[in-house]
């Protein structure tokens, strides 16, 4: 039987992704202080376990930090977007270089989104709270 909330609702499931475990932690305590105990979050360290965390866990969205060492994050969105188990999760870059030719990037290998730190916690939520919002529920 899977997770609930208090309104007999599945929990939502984010992967935070981040070599740097204060920010993994810093995105963790926002998400669960803005957003509330709907949302269960898994941490990933680098690009490989992040691969391996999705194909195990199956999250409803991955916040991706770009730079990491071994495989950086637009290798792991690439990877993510180019497979049809992953394809349709959604991502969204959290991190420190806002560049105009990196969110471009970012969004042209199928980001969903793009946060640049320091991140404000209720821009980071309210993003989050769009992408998983049934599309049924959104207006056009």
């Amino acid at each position: 039987m899977g997770k609930t909330s208090g309104a007999g609702e599945a929990k939502r499931r984010i992967l935070v992704v981040d070599d740097e475990a204060s920010v993994r932690q810093l995105c963790a305590a926002c998400i669960k202080h803005a957003l509330g105990p709907a949302y269960e979050i898994s941490e990933a360290a680098d690009g490989g376990q992040a691969i391996a965390a999705v194909e195990a866990e199956k999250p409803d969205l991955v916040l991706l930090d770009v730079k990491m060492p071994d495989m950086d994050g637009f290798e792991v969105c690439r990877r993510l977007k180019s497979s049809a188990k992953t394809k349709d999760i959604p991502v969204v870059f959290l991190t420190a270089f806002g560049e105009e030719d990196l969110v471009e990037k970012g969004l042209t290998l199928g980001g969903d989104g793009y946060v640049v730190k320091p991140f404000n916690a209720v821009t980071l939520a309210a993003q989050i709270s769009e992408l998983l919002t049934p599309t049924s529920d959104r207006e056009d």
